[in-house]
């Protein structure tokens, strides 16, 4: 066995260079992670707001506010109860708009790295509106 001489001994260097890059490497999936995390706890936000403005666009009653919060919150459970934590409902409109709006907070994977969610659903209240005469919008409940 014969060594190079002009090539030193580098015994050990990969073991260093792994231990040096483990710690980002980590890191890197970490971020991932969450950033995935985050992206899929959005998706649950706005699946639940579209389900709880659905509800509020078709309901006619007086109570419609409370439907559609109910609504909102029991699809939130459905789709990602650990997702999404600490759900708030919000519900307005008026005569002629609806909407729901979700907000909570994602999954924390990074501590430190927190995220809030809000998204919103809504639009034009269905109701009949005749093909003429002045009946363009609904009347209220």
């Amino acid at each position: 066995m014969s060594r190079n001489p002009r090539r030193p001994a580098d015994r050990g260097a990969s073991s260093l260079e792994l231990a040096m890059l483990t710690p980002l490497l980590v890191a890197v999936i970490l971020l991932v992670v969450q950033f995935a995390l985050v992206y899929h706890a959005q998706h649950v936000a706005l699946a639940a707001a579209q389900d709880g403005a659905r509800v509020a666009r078709g309901d006619d009653t007086a109570g419609w506010q409370t439907s559609a919060e109910q609504r909102a919150r029991k699809s939130v459970l459905n789709y990602g109860p650990r997702l999404l934590g600490e759900p708030q409902v919000t519900v307005g409109g008026d005569g002629y708009q609806r909407w729901v709006e979700v907000r909570g907070k994602a999954v924390e994977v990074i501590p430190g790295f927190k995220f809030n969610v809000t998204k919103r659903a809504g639009g034009p209240r269905e109701c009949f509106r005749p093909d003429v005469g002045e009946g363009t919008q609904c009347e209220n409940p």
